[in-house]
């Protein structure tokens, strides 16, 4: 009964946690470039793009390339965000795990 008890407590905890970090994620900010500065991509820790902006050399860079200037960018954005967060839990629950 009482393991039980403190079963539902770690959970409890663990809940807390993991809205803690969430709130930190969401308050933490990443801005990448795309490779030829074409974009800027601003994402949150919790991977909501907040902000993108293009470049006033938008107009002579090759139409065939912005796609994939686009997408190295995204791609960057959200892998830096993802360690961000990677590091935040690590960091925060480690070793705060409660065993199943």
């Amino acid at each position: 009964m009482f393991d039980k008890l403190g079963q539902l407590k770690d959970l409890w905890q663990l809940k807390n946690q993991i809205q803690e970090i969430k709130k930190r994620l969401d308050n933490m900010v990443i801005k990448v470039s795309s490779p030829n500065h074409i974009f800027d991509i601003t994402i949150s820790g919790s991977q909501e793009v907040k902000e993108v902006t293009v470049a006033e050399t938008v107009a002579t860079f090759p139409r065939e390339k912005l796609g994939e200037e686009l997408k190295e960018a995204i791609n960057k954005a959200v892998h830096d965000s993802q360690a961000l967060a990677a590091q935040a839990m690590g960091g925060a629950m480690g070793a705060d795990l409660p065993k199943a």
